[in-house]
């Protein structure tokens, strides 16, 4: 090659690589000028190689017939060359339709919600890259741990929904591999032919959800695939299907949580007569709620919600109960304050003693308000109480790590307490400190039948039965924390 053609091959590989990039930026950025100067340079490169790709090889077979095999290995270099070029444009056609694809979905999967809408997508776009004619989409039981089949699509389907993989299976391997796995020209024992099977991992980040499962009747087609980008489709695909179940199981949560509001709204008879009041505080919540919920940011929001919807279901019922909770919570999570335990849990605590009396709401609301001595069978129902509010509270999710304090706050240190007689540290630590709080709160009120306690004469109690009915660790931590508020 002369020096005029080494620096014009050299001019067009720095054009090439500088048009390349800016071809595939053109592509995000939706700019058309700069599409259309790229694809204008490529133009003109490829017609400049045709030609001389041309005159080459109309040059190269004279001087084979007259130079012999020397100019024959520098036609047969040049005609490969030639080809190179052709085999790089094809591949950047290929590139840019993979590009388009993947943009195309991401505003496919970012437009919808609806699991079935993704799904269907999914299998049409694999279909479209792979020729499959069958997909099976698999996830993990979060129960067994074992992977089985949730949608089946395709020209061909089997019934396989619910389906669960032994180990064998291509499916089972990819998913403990988490890496894809590819089968060209073997046997479809269910469909008696052979042909190709791919699998390849639904990953998002570092958590595997599952597999797609692809099957064509024709063989080796597999062979062929880009697998890297099958995989990007796949994280598009897993993301969107995690965004969907999410979604909807927000939507589920908060659907049984609505439930359980109305289930608890008409436990018991006896708060007909304070419907009107019930029904303003709603009106009122419900105001509350439309204004949250438009700046909310986590789904906590709703969940305290509920807690406060709950909380003003008790105070309707027992005069005494009004404001209690809301002490009960403040004491509480000062003395775990005060014993360094972490922010969760201090939470957990939080919702725990706000909600530690819902199970009231199970207790006819006349012996609640009694002044008079409650009867054996009165304090019998009301000893119920702890129970009852368990039962109520077991299946929210977000109150599960306080739902051993709401049932055992009742429980005594030396075992004589209710409802399962625990002892010692056999009551969960957050069931102790709910103890001493409901306690000297009880204590410190006005009741219909009685004046509330000073607080000298609280701590004294407390005093009094550390060992018995408290945690003794606990009392005197309490103690001194009321003492110090008593001194300032």
């Amino acid at each position: 090659m002369n020096l005029s053609k080494h620096h014009l091959h050299l001019v067009k590989i720095i054009i090439c690589v500088i048009a390349l990039p800016s071809f595939i930026y053109g592509i995000y950025m939706d700019d058309e000028k700069l599409l259309a100067v790229t694809c204008g340079l490529c133009i003109i490169f490829l017609a400049y190689d045709i030609c001389e790709y041309i005159f080459i090889d109309r040059k190269n077979r004279k001087n084979i017939k007259k130079y012999g095999i020397l100019q024959q290995n520098d036609y047969l270099t040049n005609t490969i060359a030639g080809k190179s070029y052709f085999k790089t444009l094809k591949l950047l056609v290929e590139k840019q339709k993979q590009l388009e694809a993947l943009s195309i979905t991401s505003e496919k999967f970012n437009s919808t919600i609806e699991i079935e809408n993704i799904i269907k997508y999914v299998y049409d776009v694999f279909r479209k890259f792979t020729g499959c004619d069958r997909c099976l989409i698999c996830f993990k039981d979060k129960n067994s741990q074992d992977i089985y089949c949730k949608y089946e699509l395709g020209e061909i389907m089997f019934g396989e929904v619910g389906k669960y993989f032994d180990e064998d299976s291509v499916v089972t391997q990819c998913f403990n591999t988490n890496s894809v796995v590819v089968k060209c020209g073997i046997e479809i024992k269910k469909r008696g032919i052979f042909g190709d099977k791919l699998v390849i991992p639904l990953n998002i980040s570092d958590e595997q959800l599952g597999v797609i499962f692809l099957e064509t009747k024709n063989k080796n087609s597999f062979k062929k695939v880009n697998l890297t980008f099958l995989q990007s489709l796949a994280n598009y695909a897993a993301v969107a299907i995690y965004k969907s179940q999410l979604i909807n199981d927000v939507y589920i949560q908060k659907q049984e949580i609505e439930a359980l509001y109305e289930e608890t709204a008409a436990v018991n008879d006896d708060l007909n007569h304070n419907i009107e009041s019930l029904n303003k505080a709603k009106d009122e919540l419900r105001k509350k709620n439309e204004e949250l919920l438009k700046y909310s940011e986590t789904l906590n929001t709703g969940y305290i919600q509920t807690v406060m919807s709950l909380v003003n279901a008790i105070e309707a019922k027992d005069a005494y109960t009004s404001g209690h909770c809301q002490r009960v919570m403040e004491i509480s999570c000062e003395i775990a304050a005060r014993m360094n335990l972490d922010e969760d849990t201090i939470q957990d605590l939080r919702y725990a003693a706000i909600l530690h009396d819902i199970g009231k709401i199970g207790v006819s609301a006349s012996i609640l308000n009694k002044a008079d001595k409650l009867t054996d069978d009165e304090y019998e129902e009301i000893k119920k109480h702890p129970l009852i509010s368990y039962n109520i509270l077991k299946n929210v999710e977000f109150l599960r790590n306080g739902l051993k304090a709401i049932l055992e706050h009742h429980e005594k240190y030396n075992g004589g307490g209710y409802p399962n007689g625990l002892k010692g540290e056999e009551i969960s630590l957050l069931g102790r400190i709910l103890c001493i709080a409901d306690a000297f709160d009880a204590m410190t009120s006005d009741r219909t039948y009685r004046r509330g306690m000073t607080m000298e004469l609280a701590i004294n109690e407390i005093e009094r039965c550390k060992g018995i009915q408290f945690d003794p660790r606990i009392s005197d931590l309490f103690i001194n924390m009321i003492k110090e508020l008593i001194n300032n």
